[in-house]
């Protein structure tokens, strides 16, 4: 049993790790959408809304889990 627990952390760990990484590429794809010249329309589908809705609220929850 106590080789669950462990095994758990390292699971949230690594998708934390992979929620904040795919915000920084939005994140980087956002500037430099505006950086171009000229600026282009950054547009994300329905998709992509859920998915980096998802990544935000994952990384909140960890974040309040761990105060």
């Amino acid at each position: 049993m106590n080789i669950e627990i462990p095994i758990i952390g390292y699971i949230v760990t690594f998708i934390l790790v992979f929620a904040v990484i795919s915000l920084f590429r939005l994140l980087f794809k956002i500037i430099s959408a505006l950086l171009s010249n000229p600026p282009k329309t950054f547009e994300l589908d329905r998709s992509a809304l859920i998915y980096y809705g998802v990544c935000i609220s994952y990384i909140t929850t960890v974040i309040i889990n761990m105060i």
